[in-house]
């Protein structure tokens, strides 16, 4: 993909130009067939006078309730606040298969335990509404979700750049699934950092987080004033998630490093039992050919060794190593071309397509626009 010409646009100059849509199985959580906004009808009501009442008899009720969470503009985890504020529930019982975008309109299932049935009838926000419900006996988890409807508009493009890039979209059934440029932080200090780790310079590794996040740097310095030189104890401190970031950055460029000169070099991921490239680990086994030697010449590149995965000091960050699909399908492929409304003499193009659960859109995107 390498050789696709790039061409500028605008995403999400719009709230409606970034919809998605949740698929599970069997099911999928549309948008309204009508644009909301705060000033709209659609977002005064939670809806729920349009809902059977037979579905949601009190009688037959289970623990959870499931709905439809339609969205505007909000991030994913202030929307799940806000709902359990005003239904005066934990965030913990309030279930959900993946985040959403925030600058976006999105529609999605969650799970409510033990609800407040009032509560849920009387909730309004200026950009939740809530849809569709039926009592279920299950939690709505991670993993629940098979993937994600987009329907995509990009602005502000040159007519020229819009007919070139077109055809090339419409020529791909798939994309690399590189890990996009959030994982490995501003200036790619996630790997840095993770590296630091690796090689146990512990020290160094302290500065470097110290100097990224002066909350950290607080805790430790405190813990390091009554600890001196204990550098695994100080960075035992840093919430152990944040701690695998750094590591998983690491992994995550050493593969989208195999991934490019593998594609770089003309192998094909699909065929049967070579569609993935490792997520390297103290226990990962080298693919046999010449996909094995890109992956032992790209670690040795980094100037690691599976062995340096095996972090015993501190044991949660021992990575065994997996594997990640190298390539996405791309389905539901559809592409329009036409004067953009917003923008004089430009053109817009919109996309629509669906993606597996935990593949970016815009990871996607990349592979044709860069966005201004």
């Amino acid at each position: 993909m390498k050789e696709t010409e790039i061409v500028q646009a605008k995403l999400k100059h719009k709230v409606e130009d970034f919809i998605v849509e949740e698929i599970g199985d069997g099911w999928s959580a549309k948008v309204s067939e009508e644009l909301g906004s705060p000033e709209s009808s659609l977002w005064e009501s939670s809806l729920w006078d349009k809902q059977p009442e037979l579905v949601l008899d009190s009688e037959n009720s289970k623990e959870f309730l499931w709905c439809e969470m339609e969205k505007q503009d909000i991030d994913h985890f202030s929307a799940i606040k806000e709902l359990s504020i005003r239904l005066n529930k934990k965030p913990f019982d309030i279930g959900y298969a993946g985040s959403k975008d925030k600058r976006a309109w999105t529609s999605q299932r969650i799970s409510i335990f033990q609800p407040d049935l009032e509560k849920i009838k009387n909730f309004q926000h200026p950009n939740i509404i809530l849809k569709n419900f039926n009592w279920n006996k299950r939690k709505i988890k991670m993993g629940y979700l098979e993937g994600n409807h987009f329907k995509i508009t990009l602005r502000d493009i040159d007519k020229k750049g819009a007919m070139k890039i077109t055809k090339h979209i419409r020529s791909k059934d798939w994309f690399p699934n590189y890990f996009g440029p959030q994982r490995f932080g501003i200036n790619g200090n996630n790997v840095k950092i993770g590296k630091l780790i690796l090689k146990r310079k512990f020290e160094e590794a302290i500065q470097e987080i110290s100097d990224d996040n002066l909350r950290q740097k607080e805790i430790f310095q405190y813990y390091l004033s009554k600890n001196p030189e204990d550098f695994i104890g100080t960075l035992r401190r840093a919430e152990r998630k944040s701690m695998l970031m750094y590591v998983n950055a690491v992994q995550s460029k050493i593969f989208n490093e195999i991934l490019e000169e593998a594609l770089e070099e003309g192998l094909t991921f699909t065929k049967q039992g070579q569609t993935s490239c490792l997520l390297i680990g103290y226990k990962t086994r080298f693919f046999n050919g010449r996909l094995g030697e890109i992956e032992q010449q790209v670690l040795a590149s980094h100037n690691l060794t599976l062995e340096d995965f095996d972090i015993k000091e501190i044991p949660y960050l021992r990575i065994k190593g997996s594997f990640r699909k190298a390539i996405t399908e791309i389905k539901d492929l559809q592409i329009e071309v036409e004067d953009d409304e917003e923008f004089e003499g430009s053109k817009k193009i919109i996309l629509e397509f669906t993606l597996p659960s935990g593949v970016y859109a815009t990871t996607f995107l990349e592979n044709f626009f860069v966005f201004n």
